[in-house]
This record gives structure tokens, C-alpha cells and sequence, in this order.
């Protein structure tokens, strides 16, 4: 049985939709494991961008902060698949882990811009928007 235009484009976006969940998750696992170059892996091939906080880096190098018992989480994923562009958006937490206790230490939104190349999807860009925070509470990043 053949699948009609409609099912096999349903399909599609349902495959585009899970490996760009994955990609996420290998996003958050180099992060949270301080790989940056597992974590630059998740970019594009050349061009891409990091923006944290309003800071914008072209090198993805100096642009990794993971890592030091930091854990990042991505949830509540929208994403709008068009070919071989997307656009994401998702919530991030931030736990760190200090003094034996693991803490939510900060929240935001991620802004991501997709492409698929190579057999796979990339960020192309990464904008990170921590939320305010009470000077209380100083973020680990």
C-alpha cells in the first residue's frame, strides 16, 4: 500500500519533528557533561551562531560555558518545519549542583533557527533569554 502526498508529508515532518528533539537532547547532554566539541556538533557546519543574553558569538568555542555540575533541561518544544528550515522554541532550566545539593538555578528561552544538511539537523542559530532573576539569586552562567 502506498502512502498518499498528504500521509508521506505527515511523515516527514513527524521525522524532522523527533530528530530535532534528539538534537536537542544532544544539545543539553554535551552541555551538561562540559563537551564543547560534542556541543559545537549540534551547530552547523560553519556560520553558526551562539546568542546568550544578548551577547552574540560567532566562535562557537568561546561561546561554551557547560559543564562545572551544571545541568541543562529543554521542555515545552515548538517547532515549524518549512523543507530543510525550522524554527524552534523551548523552555530551558538550569540545575547546578552546589555543595551536594542540586538546585534549579535559573530559566529562559531558547530561539533556534534549523537546517538540515549532511544527512541530519543543525542550529544555524542558538538565542539564549535567561529570565530576571532576584539579585538574590545570581546565576551560575
Amino acid at each position: 500500500m502506498t502512502m498518499s502526498y498528504q500521509e508521506q508529508q505527515m511523515l516527514l515532518a513527524a521525522a524532522a519533528r523527533a530528530a530535532i528533539l534528539d538534537l536537542n537532547a544532544r544539545h543539553n547532554r554535551a552541555y551538561s557533561k562540559g563537551d564543547r566539541d560534542r556541543w559545537i556538533a549540534t551547530f552547523r557546519h560553519s556560520g553558526a551562531t551562539y546568542t546568550r543574553d544578548g551577547d552574540t558569538f560567532d566562535d562557537l568555542r568561546a561561546a561554551f560555558d557547560g559543564g562545572d555540575g551544571q545541568r541543562l533541561v529543554t521542555v515545552d518544544h515548538e517547532i515549524r518545519i518549512d523543507g530543510v528550515n525550522a524554527v524552534g522554541r523551548c523552555v530551558v532550566l538550569l540545575f547546578a549542583s552546589m555543595y551536594g545539593d542540586t538546585t534549579l538555578r535559573a530559566t529562559g528561552v531558547f530561539k533556534d533557527a534549523l537546517v538540515y544538511e549532511r544527512g541530519g539537523w543543525y542550529f544555524t542559530s542558538r538565542q539564549l533569554q535567561w529570565d530576571s532573576v532576584p539579585s538574590r539569586h545570581p546565576l551560575v552562567m
